[in-house]
């Protein structure tokens, strides 16, 4: 069951896809709106996450979170609220590591 789900893009700097990303109590999921019928999608397990931290995005507004995996890997996502959103990460992540 999600903890929390929200539109957002996958973003590399250039290009935005578009989808949903969604928060369990075990991983990040992103799953895109263009291949909502297959099984395309990106997961994340929340104990691979070294880091998340909400970023401007084109140096004008706060709409950004930069995950980095423990192997640094880096996904940009851009969301309304990145705030939030890595608030509830970083306490799932708690929860797993306790």
């Amino acid at each position: 069951m999600p903890i929390i789900i929200t539109p957002a893009y996958l973003w590399d700097g250039n290009k935005q896809l578009s989808g949903i990303l969604s928060l369990t109590p075990k991983n990040l999921i992103f799953e895109f709106k263009d291949f909502q019928k297959s099984h395309l999608k990106l997961q994340i397990s929340l104990q691979e996450i070294k880091k998340a931290e909400t970023i401007l995005i084109y140096e004008i507004t706060k709409k950004g979170l930069k995950v980095t995996g423990r192997k640094e890997q880096t996904d940009l996502f851009v969301l309304d609220d990145p705030i939030t959103f890595r608030k509830e990460l970083l306490k799932a992540m708690n929860k797993l590591r306790v």
